[in-house]
Order: C-alpha cells, then sequence, then structure tokens
C-alpha cells in the first residue's frame, strides 16, 4: 500500500471511561457464529490489506459512479474527480443524517432541553478538534465553527462540499474524503461519551440501536443509490450490498477501522472488519464484556437490516464476533449470500 498518509495510533475515545463502567450482559442478543471454533486471522481476509485508501490510480479507468462491478481491491482513486466530490456530498448527507437522527432519539428520551444539554458538551469538544482533521485531511479552513448553545440541531461538517471542490486534484478530494469519515466518527464517538457519561452504556447501545435501525440506515442506502448509484448495471442484490459497505463513510479506512472484501461468486460475499476502534479501545481496558454488547447491539443488526433492504431472502451469516481471542485475527466477519427456496427462512415475493 502506498505510504502517503500519515496515521497516528490516537484511538477514538467511542467508550468512555472504561475504569468504572457498568453493563448489563443480559439484556441483548449475542449472535451465534457458523463455527465457534473457527479462526479467522487478518492476513486470510483478502491479502490483509484494506485497499481504499491506496493513492496509486490509472487515469484512464476512472470511474463516474459504483454502478459497474464490484471490485475487491477497490481504491477510491479509481473514481473520477466528480465521482469523490459525489462521495464527498453522500457522507455530508450522511453526516446531517446521524447527526439529526441521534439529537432526536435523545430528545425522544430524555427531553428537549437535556438534549440540548448534552448537544452542547458535544460540540464543545468536537470544536476543539476540528482545526486539527482538517489540517491533517488536506481540507479548508472555515470562517466559524458552530454555536454549541443553538437550539436547532448541530449539523456542522467542514468537509460539505462547495465551489472549491472543483479545482481540487484526486489526492485531495480523496484525504478529504478521508477525513470526512475522520469527522463522523469523533462526532459519533463525541455523543457517545456524553450519553456514557450521564447515563451509563446501556443507553448509549439502545440509543445507538434505535436511532441507527429506524433511521439511518433507510435513509443512508438510499443516499448511496442517489449518489453513487450502487444498484446501477446488472448488480446483484449480494454485490449491491458490498459496494453500499465499501463506500459506506462509518466504514472508511482510517484510525477507526479498515476492512477487507471478497466476493467468490457474484451472490456469496465475504466482508471483515481488520481493523475496529471499538474493538481496539475495549481490549486496551481488557472490556471484553463492554466490546460483546457494544458490538452485538449494533454492526450484525445492521448487516441484517440492510441486507433485507437490499433483497428480503438475503441472508447474513456470522463468521466471527468480537471479543476476539487474539490481536492478530479479524475484529468481525460477516458471509452474504441467497437463500433459496429450500429454506426454510425463504421469503416468497
Amino acid at each position: 500500500m502506498a505510504d502517503v498518509i500519515n496515521i497516528d495510533e490516537t484511538k477514538h475515545a467511542v467508550l468512555g471511561d472504561l475504569s468504572q463502567a457498568q453493563v448489563d450482559e443480559t439484556d441483548y442478543t449475542v449472535f451465534k457464529l457458523v463455527d465457534e471454533n473457527a479462526v479467522y486471522k487478518i492476513s486470510e481476509s483478502s491479502d490483509g490489506i484494506d485497499f481504499r485508501w491506496d493513492f496509486k490510480f490509472d487515469a484512464t479507468d476512472e470511474l463516474p459512479d459504483y454502478s459497474g462491478p464490484f471490485r475487491h481491491d477497490l481504491r477510491f482513486t479509481d473514481f473520477s474527480d466528480e465521482a469523490l466530490i459525489k462521495l464527498l456530498w453522500l457522507s455530508y448527507e450522511y453526516f446531517v443524517l446521524v447527526m439529526k437522527s441521534t439529537a432526536e432519539e435523545v430528545a425522544s428520551r430524555k427531553g428537549a432541553d437535556m438534549m440540548r444539554e448534552i448537544q452542547a458538551a458535544t460540540w464543545n469538544q468536537i470544536n476543539l478538534m476540528t482545526p486539527s482533521i482538517i489540517k491533517e485531511w488536506n481540507g479548508f479552513a472555515v470562517k466559524e465553527m458552530p454555536k454549541t448553545d443553538s437550539a436547532d440541531v448541530i449539523a456542522f461538517n467542514p468537509f460539505k462540499p462547495d465551489t472549491r471542490y472543483s479545482t481540487c486534484g484526486k489526492e485531495q478530494l480523496v484525504k478529504m474524503a478521508l477525513g470526512s469519515q475522520e469527522f463522523m466518527n469523533t462526532a459519533i464517538g463525541a455523543w457517545s461519551v456524553q450519553i456514557i457519561t450521564r447515563y451509563g452504556h446501556d443507553e448509549m447501545c439502545s440509543i445507538l440501536l434505535a436511532m441507527w435501525g429506524s433511521k439511518v440506515l433507510p435513509g443512508v442506502r438510499s443516499l448511496k443509490i442517489k449518489w453513487m448509484n450502487v444498484e446501477g448495471g446488472d448488480s446483484t442484490p449480494v454485490e449491491a450490498f458490498t459496494k453500499d459497505i465499501q463506500i459506506d463513510t462509518t466504514s472508511f479506512p482510517g484510525k477507526a477501522y479498515e476492512m477487507t472484501f471478497e466476493m467468490p461468486d457474484r451472490n456469496t460475499s465475504l466482508i471483515a472488519f481488520i481493523k475496529c476502534c471499538v474493538v481496539e479501545q475495549g481490549e486496551e481496558h481488557g472490556r471484553d464484556d463492554i466490546i460483546k454488547k457494544t458490538c452485538h447491539s449494533t454492526c450484525p443488526l445492521s448487516m441484517i437490516e440492510t441486507a433485507k433492504m437490499y433483497d428480503p431472502n438475503m441472508k447474513v451469516e456470522f463468521l466471527a464476533l468480537p471479543p476476539r481471542k487474539s490481536k492478530e485475527d479479524v475484529c468481525c466477519m460477516y458471509r452474504l449470500s441467497m437463500r433459496d427456496k429450500s429454506d426454510p427462512e425463504y421469503v416468497v415475493q
């Protein structure tokens, strides 16, 4: 992989202070693995490399969107400059959706006044980190940070495209796309820490599960179709969903996540997180209980619900889920495939 991005080892503090944290280990679904004894090593997962942030590119083969075939070694530089700006628009609208959904879910549970109090504390933290994120990822300077005492939902994002983006080269556009992921994860983490501080990890997991399932997942699927046409061409449902995850802002490679993607055939997909900030942060503190609850309460359900939106007969199987036995293992791994009519869960359409 091209060594062109200087990534420090700072982890996103998404789980708050783990020293005295308590979690209820009985109030969530623990998903079963296909084979409890199977071990999946990072080196065995698509060569253990997340190609997406490799800066190697071929100017004669630029994608106008992602309507074409799945690429297991997709690089963001495979997209044209115009497509990269679309990807940044997708990231921005995704971010707005997440911020609004989080604020609305908190307000529905805790009241509007408490939502605004939590939002103010969240954005005081985000504002402190914004200048360094902009600098690191070659973004444009902003004239004014958002006012943290706003009565409205704050959805400021320094990587929102504007007319200046049309003058940028491919490398800067890719870096800003990666910066948009850094900013989104920073904002999600800041909200999570404020919720955990007041109400604990259990309530944070409950809020995330509710807002992602009811609002974010349906909305963001539409955004990926709108901006990057992941269902275009002759894409199978499994192929479209795999492309969906490849260009999902929250999954972009960086300090928080790295992933690999394989499709043995057009109706089977293997998706692995080879790096996950939640897993790594929990491991640092020896909190397998928090890792297990946080991860089982979010990602598996998100995969299942998104698969259903692409096709009700898409099956999600869990090959690996946290906590992991070794840091050489993948953090989690999923297999997507299609049910046939002999499957008892087959849905007649």
